[in-house]
């Protein structure tokens, strides 16, 4: 019975351990050591702020229930030069798509990489960037679950250094998705087109008789690896190609502008299913 008891206080006193560690963490010391007993009641139940799925501290929800207290620092007076470090270990390329996307939603445009390597069996990819704002985590993951992808943890270390462990298993890039057997519009873009290849066979592509496309269409497999890719550099108004049999994606723009697409393009995918 002693041993038992010894037991449960022990792993108990670990799991309160590791989830004080991560509030921590997040929270400014200041605010910290004013609210200690206001936090000590919102992280009261202990076991909740834990994912049964692999025992881990759920990140995410405390993050939240800081954010809501207002514990959670996400506006600086001064602009800070933040370090975030993304980990995965499947699809590198596909997987910083993704976070791109995923930034470039949330206003985060310009950036620096200060790292990208293969380690082990970890894919890491490190980004510096200057803000008075810091990226929303819960915003951040939101956009994430839109392209398949998932938060299993995050850590804020010194030196304004933030760590996500994101699960990129089910990846996918937030792609024009278009029914087969049907002509759809496609309206003037700022950047080349990416569409869904789904199961089609051939793709149709018409533009406005007023522009001028020079045509640059590449197919892409899941991994984001080319297949194929076909540069006309003459004035194009209707072009026919074949999708090869493992294409995901297909990205459509132009050998020298966008601006001789501005009316916009004409999609028919063609399947025989």
């Amino acid at each position: 019975m002693v041993k038992l008891f010894l037991t449960i206080f022990i792993s108990s006193t670990l799991l309160f351990a590791n989830l004080q560690e991560k509030i921590e963490s997040f929270t400014p010391a200041d605010k910290y050591i004013q609210q200690e007993n206001l936090i000590r009641v919102l992280f009261s139940d202990v076991d909740s702020f834990y994912r049964p799925s692999d025992g881990n501290v759920d990140s995410l929800k405390v993050i939240k229930v800081l954010e809501d207290n207002g514990l959670f620092e996400l506006f600086y007076d001064t602009p800070r030069a933040l370090n975030i470090e993304f980990i995965t270990k499947k699809n590198p390329l596909i997987f910083m798509k993704v976070i791109k996307e995923s930034l470039d939603s949330l206003g985060y445009n310009y950036f620096l990489t200060t790292k990208a390597l293969k380690k082990d069996d970890e894919f890491i990819w490190t980004i510096n960037l200057k803000t008075k704002h810091l990226i929303n985590p819960i915003l951040f993951s939101k956009e994430l679950r839109k392209r398949g992808c998932s938060v299993d943890d995050i850590s804020k270390e010194k030196n304004n250094l933030w760590i996500y462990k994101i699960n990129s298993n089910n990846a996918k890039l937030n792609a024009k998705d278009i029914d087969t057997n049907i002509n759809f519009k496609l309206q003037k873009s700022i950047e080349p087109y990416l569409i869904y290849s789904k199961k089609a066979q051939e793709i149709k592509i018409k533009t406005s008789f007023s522009d001028h496309w020079f045509p640059n269409v590449v197919f892409l497999d899941a991994a984001l690896h080319v297949l194929y890719q076909t540069k006309i550099d003459e004035r194009t108004y209707v072009l026919n190609l074949k999708i090869p049999q493992t294409c995901v994606y297909i990205r459509i723009g132009d050998i020298y502008t966008l601006e001789n697409i501005k009316h916009g393009l004409s999609i028919y995918l063609k399947s025989d299913d």
